[in-house]
């Protein structure tokens, strides 16, 4: 609970909930609105009075404030009693993904930095106001929320891009560049792009020969990674039309997306193993 205070005693008390903070994530295109229930009650002041609350959003995850989107602006008028407000928060596909990779299955802690501002002048009364308000989200609470989505999330592949000039920031870039392709419709071009993003893992992963020569089911996990890659690569491979074999492939939209994000999943993989 926090008092956003226009003068000694006189202001909104604002809490998240009631009890934990209740959220409802609505799907959207590519966006999706996050809904925050909030109590809001007034404390010393007259019935009536307009105020606008809103503010920021942040996620308190991985030990740092991690800034979401703003709080779109919200219309109160004062009553002599507690009401029950929503504050919405706007949120991309990009960044749920992120938000689920910090948050490892784990609560979602919320932080609302508020803002309420006076909507005509009161004497003795500070026009604007803030605070902060935190939240949490259960972890099962929020787990609903993403199901909600369902089809309409689409969780993109994120994968670091290094500062330095080396072979996996160059690897990279292809992988940008491939996804530009499939933007402008270019699905043969992306595909040869990821592959030539490929090399890059062809080298860091040493292939074991050994792998093709075992069952399926008698393979180690190390041996499977390298038949993954391998089949990817030759896959990828086909869209050079250099050969009898391959020169009557087609390429739609759905098999540069899943060449793409397979190549993407492979670098980001080998770039956070960099990092620890």
């Amino acid at each position: 609970m926090v008092d956003l205070n226009f003068a000694q005693g006189r202001g909104l008390r604002v809490s998240a909930g009631p009890g934990n903070a209740t959220v409802n994530l609505s799907p959207g295109a590519g966006v999706h609105r996050l809904a925050i229930t909030v109590t809001v009650a007034p404390v010393g002041l007259a019935e009536g009075l307009p105020i606008q609350l809103g503010g920021e959003l942040y996620a308190e995850l991985n030990n740092a404030n991690r800034w979401l989107g703003p709080l779109h602006p919200k219309l109160l008028a004062t009553r002599g009693i507690q009401a029950i407000e929503q504050l919405t928060c706007t949120l991309s596909d990009s960044q749920v993904r992120v938000i689920e990779d910090l948050r490892d299955g784990r609560d979602l802690p919320l932080r609302l930095h508020l803002d309420a501002v006076l909507l005509q002048p009161v004497d003795g009364l500070y026009p604007v106001v803030q605070a902060q308000e935190p939240a949490v989200v259960p972890a099962e609470a929020w787990a609903r929320q993403l199901e909600g989505l369902g089809a309409a999330v689409v969780m993109e592949v994120l994968v670091p891009l290094p500062l330095d000039g080396s072979e996996l920031r160059k690897a990279v870039s292809r992988i940008r560049e491939a996804k530009g392709h499939i933007v402008d419709g270019k699905y043969e071009e992306a595909i040869i792009k990821a592959r030539s993003a490929l090399d890059y893992v062809k080298e860091v992963v040493p292939s074991d020969t050994s792998a093709q020569q075992k069952k399926a089911k008698e393979r180690t996990q190390s041996q499977r990674w390298s038949v993954l890659v391998d089949s990817l690569y030759s896959l990828a491979s086909g869209a050079n039309h250099d050969d009898e074999v391959t020169a009557d492939f087609a390429w739609s939209r759905d098999d540069a997306v899943m060449v793409v994000a397979a190549v993407a999943g492979l670098l980001g993989r080998l770039a956070r193993d960099n990092q620890e």
